[in-house]
């Protein structure tokens, strides 16, 4: 009988060892299942990370070109205010030569006259 109730008691660990065992294949299905979705979130990561270097440059980028175009503006800046001056002396001497050739026009018509 002993050799009965060893079969019956392996029998039953068995058992125990089969729904244990499919126990264990489920959460290994469920842990796979997590793990694929983990890895999916990485490689998303990663491609973001991508993204931010590379926007990281561009913004650099444009940084440098807003720079340049700043260091541009005043350079032409200052050249149009040198150009202005120029002209505004330019027209002061055009109106006071403008003025004295009135004058001097006056001063003939009283001659002539």
């Amino acid at each position: 009988m002993s050799s009965t109730q060893s079969n019956d008691s392996l029998r039953e660990l068995n058992a125990k060892l089969l729904a244990e065992i499919a126990e264990l294949r489920k959460k290994f299905a469920e842990i796979k299942v997590e793990n694929d979705e983990l890895k999916d979130k990485n490689a998303e990561i990663v491609a973001f990370s991508d993204k931010i270097a590379e926007l990281e440059a561009e913004r650099t980028e444009l940084k440098a070109r807003i720079a340049g175009l700043l260091r541009q503006s005043v350079e032409e800046s200052k050249w149009r205010d040198a150009e202005n001056a120029k002209l505004k002396a330019r027209i002061e001497e055009l109106e006071k030569g403008r003025t004295d050739n009135v004058a001097e026009n006056a001063r003939r018509d009283d001659a002539i006259a």
